[in-house]
């Protein structure tokens, strides 16, 4: 069974063959197609990171067309070309890969009770020991990984960061006050206050 990475390569080497073939070309070395390979998906990695960058410029978490249209502007494409790409006469349509039908995993089995050999395993062999010498259960909690609840955690990360050093430089410098307070009618006694309060964050 191919991997994810290995699996992409195989259908951009399809996608750049039939564009050498579209062109006339009837051979090709494999370093000039394994280069036709990298510039396409690195167009197509670019497209996407400057899509997704727009998107979350604009506040959304998911791109839509006019992103991505910005993101083919940026990077000089015309849409005429593209549109033009798209209905060319002699163009080779790629069959759709065919699906690997994965292994049949046996269910999970409770504790107490045993299961039975898989048909590659003889009869006579001994049985199985009880399931719960063998039965792993993780103790640890799985990491984050949704892409919506990261950029929620560092998004309220850095609004803490702010908050925190926008009081702290409150505290420790003078500011301008529009309403009449303690500070802006004694001056000279609040900006004393201020001194005692940087000394002792910086020296206690």
């Amino acid at each position: 069974m191919l991997g994810p990475l290995k699996a992409q390569r195989k259908v951009l080497s399809a996608v750049a063959a039939s564009t050498l073939i579209e062109a006339g070309f009837d051979s090709s070395y494999d370093t000039a197609l394994e280069t036709l390979v990298e510039i396409l998906q690195s167009i197509i990695v670019e497209i996407g990171n400057s899509s997704r960058a727009y998107c979350e410029l604009a506040g959304r978490t998911e791109p839509l067309f006019a992103d991505v249209l910005l993101a083919l502007v940026n990077l000089g494409l015309h849409i005429s070309d593209l549109e033009r790409f798209a209905k060319r006469a002699n163009s080779i349509v790629i069959p759709a890969p065919t699906t690997s039908v994965p292994a049949k995993q046996l269910g999970i089995l409770q504790a107490g009770v045993k299961p039975s050999h898989p048909s590659h395993i003889p009869a006579h062999l001994p049985v199985f020991p009880d399931p719960h010498a063998y039965i792993r259960t993780p103790t640890h909690k799985q990491p984050v990984t949704e892409y919506e609840a990261i950029r929620e955690k560092s998004a309220i990360q850095k609004r803490d960061i702010e908050r925190a050093l926008n009081k702290f430089e409150t505290k420790i410098n003078d500011t301008d006050s529009l309403f009449l307070s303690p500070d802006t009618i004694f001056p000279g006694l609040y900006r004393i206050s201020k001194v005692y309060v940087f000394f002792k964050l910086k020296f206690i």
